[in-house]
């Protein structure tokens, strides 16, 4: 489990925390895992390769997305998310949930400060910002890839394509696909804990417009689809968007478990 430094969260506490029942903690990572060069397509390879270094060369970008996930016996939870990055270590992530702007968590680094506010608790913890954006993407990680998607935990990485192949023991690629209205290479990734696609420009820059996240849970198939539009890369941001103002009602904390009505 990866931590807010000094501050210990369980599971339940943070899905309490942002409004959410459950919501699944996988990344893209399993660096133990072994690959096979045999079972690893060299075009795929290669079209991963070139957009990771796309997205590791992109000194900022802004990006629209939703996550939708999907499991058995369980309504889906749609989150809609808004990323907003400047190199080296400014993040600003703002989500709604199911819709509702007082449900999900925001995230804000302002190179100097990290904050997470858990809207739907009213509470923020914040501490020091990780000097490299990679360690900030990692603190992503933390919130699930139903709340804050997967693909960030691994494009913010010092070296993205390494990182997408961590733990990959075979991939394919599927073809070229019309994915609203745009040519997209589609390409699928098998781990052994669970499978994953993805979907990237195939004219001009490389975007990643779509990820599908496949695993077995506990009752059954979870499947975690987010899907991105509107990517402005290298663009200028302006800076109150990494500024995080506390609303009067949220109160700062060191630890979500550290509650009167928990």
């Amino acid at each position: 489990m990866l931590l807010f430094r000094n501050v210990a969260m369980s599971k339940v506490a943070l899905a309490v925390a942002l409004g959410l029942l459950s919501a699944p903690a996988s990344g893209l990572l399993r660096a133990d895992d072994k690959k096979d060069d045999d079972k690893l397509d060299k075009k795929v390879v290669e079209i991963v390769k070139k957009t990771g270094d796309f997205y590791k060369k992109a000194k900022s970008f802004h990006v629209e997305g939703e996550v939708v996930t999907k499991s058995k016996d369980k309504d889906d939870v749609k989150v809609h998310l808004v990323y907003q990055i400047e190199r080296p270590n400014s993040l600003s992530l703002k989500t709604k949930v199911n819709g509702d702007a007082t449900k999900g968590p925001d995230v804000v680094s302002d190179g100097k400060t990290l904050t997470l506010h858990a809207k739907a608790r009213k509470q923020y913890m914040q501490e020091d910002a990780p000097e490299k954006m990679a360690d900030i993407g990692l603190k992503l990680q933390r919130l699930g890839a139903g709340m804050a998607g997967m693909l960030f935990v691994n494009v913010l990485a010092d070296d993205p394509a390494d990182l997408l192949m961590q733990g990959v023991n075979s991939c394919s690629y599927v073809g070229k696909e019309k994915l609203n209205g745009t040519d997209v290479h589609r390409m699928k990734f098998s781990q052994d804990q669970f499978d994953w696609e993805l979907w990237v420009a195939a004219e001009g820059k490389p975007l990643v417009l779509r990820a599908v996240l496949i695993r077995e849970g506990d009752d059954g198939k979870i499947t975690v689809t987010e899907t991105y539009k509107n990517w402005k890369v290298d663009g200028a941001i302006a800076k109150d968007v990494f500024t995080f103002k506390a609303p009067k009602e949220s109160k700062k904390v060191d630890s979500f478990e550290d509650s009167s009505d928990k």
